[in-house]
């Protein structure tokens, strides 16, 4: 019921990265702060939920330029400085600028949810790094976090990635408009949620002979 923007919370994203700089999981270098993942691996696994290692991480790293401020390639940003053109900088302790990607979700979550809940979900093509970032920055300030995973699978149309870009980009509206909705819901909650879903004219037309009763 409640549906919050990372744009109404900025406040409390400042505030978590100050709590996380205190902790010593973070770092400031030319007026933007990064979180630190070796150091919080020191005594947290990180890479724990997507089954990674942090010692593959750093050896499947490559060098590269825009990485020049962190003190590793593997060390995501909870505070950005904006450039000149950005449409919204936001004041900060520690320069104009914006929050890190990962950094509205463990906020929004916690604040409305509390330290700890139950779900969390997502797509799987999230679980790392973004979930694992969300993870680090709650963990690294005690907070337990998620106690389950839902992480589903992708939705794909006749074997292909679904995409504006390709053409083959449908709607619910669309499909609703072609198809009784409770069909294509049956047709969505046949498969589990962490397999993929193939979408096709044959596939979901075979649901009509199919009896069903959703509540």
């Amino acid at each position: 019921s409640i549906e919050p923007t990372a744009t109404g919370h900025i406040i409390e994203q400042i505030e978590i990265i100050k709590s996380i700089l205190a902790k010593g999981f973070a770092y400031e270098v030319n007026v933007s702060v990064y979180f630190d993942v070796l150091k919080y691996n020191e005594t947290h696994n990180y890479g724990k939920l997507s089954g990674r290692k942090i010692e593959d991480l750093i050896h499947n790293t490559r060098t590269m330029d825009v990485q020049t401020d962190k003190k590793s390639p593997q060390d995501f940003a909870l505070w950005k400085k904006a450039e000149p053109k950005h449409i919204m900088p936001w004041p900060s302790p520690w320069s104009d600028g914006v929050p890190g990607w990962h950094l509205e979700c463990t906020a929004m979550s916690t604040k409305y949810l509390g330290n700890q809940f139950d779900i969390h979900g997502g797509g799987m093509d999230l679980k790392f790094p973004h979930h694992e970032c969300e993870i680090a920055q709650a963990r690294g300030l005690a907070k337990p976090f998620a106690r389950n995973w839902m992480h589903s699978n992708m939705l794909t149309i006749e074997g292909q990635k679904m995409s504006k870009s390709s053409g083959n980009f449908v709607t619910l509206l669309e499909l609703f408009e072609r198809y009784d909705p409770l069909m294509v819901r049956y047709f969505m909650a046949a498969s589990h949620y962490r397999s993929v879903v193939d979408f096709s004219e044959t596939a979901i037309v075979s649901f009509k002979s199919t009896p069903c009763l959703l509540y």
